[in-house]
């Protein structure tokens, strides 16, 4: 917690960040609840939900991704916030589903804006040698919104009202914007040139941010592993109901344990990475992650009623582990090997490709799930993936070019 102490910049922009995650996630349930139960919207229509928080990212993500290089980080953040926080205000007073659904979308696009300035700024702030403790604070505090957000999200709905967790939710953006206000400009230093002298056509920018990822083999190398994972995990997560379904009926609450691990697992992965004073060896962190997600998937194929409890967590939670891994290495790698002037656009491409992903694999998840049945389906790919990380972290050195062992732990 050195870095929260030493860097008060960093400190309030991280408190901010956790209060807009958070943000994220704390009205899912409350808006299935009012969709579902309220409104008793059919399938089709439900269906519609999670591509409304994920088709934004694929359109505006890179367009973010400029702008943020481009623009005031600080005030884009603040901006986003604001704006996030009135449109689930509006939410509350939605008279049908399809306006829920737009304004949803609505406020999807504005964090689409959010994200990439978020890695920005963090890059702005933190000295070279603490990225990676930053990386992990974030990585930690994204962990916790996605378990813990829509937990107390159902938690208020259901004590009070979905309207209410709403308005909780519309307060942590409007606490999130005041927390980055009082970050004094200087903290963030501002643009070297004007706007068109700097960095020429929105088109030009565009391709620079591409024509980086594309010649920094280490870039490439990295994001390819991450989707990787991601891949594996969007392909079959939404199939882990109907897993527990068929192969435990008796024990639903099975599925809540699952989560519960992988979260758990997620954390420690990025609390490890933190004691780590910099990370070389990306083939380790991001290999390793890769595969203990496969070995997870892999030994959910061989879940039966009969098997023992502490096999199902201890799986689920190395897979937790691995996705840590993955995603707090990514954001350190996306920060420490891009230009400074670049970080937004290498993280608006990461989220445009993330969301792609998000869309379209887990309808070929279903599809593979209906062809071979759910276990195969979780030891196939599980398999695939496995390989591919172990790979990684066989081949490191040549898929990486770094010879350098990964760092050692403070102290």
């Amino acid at each position: 917690m050195f870095l929260l102490r030493a860097n008060r910049a960093f400190a309030k922009m991280f408190a901010a960040y956790g209060l807009a995650a958070f943000g994220d996630y704390l009205d899912f349930i409350a808006v299935s609840i009012v969709m579902g139960f309220v409104w008793k919207a059919d399938p089709m229509t439900m269906a519609l939900l999670p591509l409304s928080y994920a088709v934004p990212g694929i359109l505006f993500s890179q367009l973010a991704g400029i702008l943020a290089d481009r623009w005031n980080k600080r005030n884009l953040m603040i901006a986003t916030d604001l704006i996030r926080a009135a449109l689930t205000l509006m939410l509350i007073f939605a008279p049908d589903v399809w306006t829920l659904l737009g304004l949803l979308g609505l406020r999807s696009a504005v964090r689409v804006f959010h994200f990439p300035a978020q890695q920005a700024m963090t890059r702005a702030v933190v000295e070279p040698g603490q990225l990676l403790q930053a990386a992990s604070l974030n990585g930690a505090v994204f962990q916790l919104s996605k378990v813990f957000g829509p937990l107390l999200g159902a938690s208020l709905a259901s004590a009070f009202s979905p309207s209410a967790c709403m308005a909780v939710n519309a307060a942590c953006y409007v606490l999130s914007a005041l927390l980055l206000l009082s970050i004094p400009a200087r903290s963030v230093p501002a643009a070297e040139q004007p706007l068109d002298e700097k960095h020429g056509s929105m088109g030009k920018a565009w391709k620079e941010g591409w024509l980086i990822v594309l010649k920094t083999r280490l870039l490439l190398t990295s994001i390819l592993f991450a989707l990787t994972g991601l891949a594996g995990i969007q392909l079959i997560d939404a199939q882990i109901t109907t897993l527990v379904r068929e192969v435990s009926p008796e024990r639903p609450e099975l599925l809540g344990w699952l989560v519960a691990s992988i979260g758990a697992g997620g954390l420690a992965g990025v609390f490890w990475l933190r004691r780590l004073k910099t990370l070389t060896a990306y083939g380790w962190p991001l290999g390793g992650g890769v595969a203990l997600i496969g070995f997870m998937f892999a030994a959910a194929g061989f879940f039966r009623p009969d098997t023992p409890m502490w096999f199902i967590l201890l799986s689920s939670f190395a897979g937790g582990i691995g996705t840590g891994l993955t995603s707090a290495g990514m954001n350190y790698i996306v920060q420490k090997e891009t230009p400074a002037d670049a970080v937004g656009r290498i993280s608006g491409i990461m989220e445009s490709l993330s969301g792609a992903l998000f869309v379209g694999a887990p309808l070929a998840g279903g599809a593979l799930v209906r062809f071979c049945g759910v276990s195969s389906a979780f030891l196939f790919v599980g398999l695939a993936v496995g390989v591919v990380g172990i790979a990684g972290m066989t081949l490191r050195r040549r898929l990486w070019r770094l010879p350098a062992p990964i760092a050692q732990p403070e102290g």
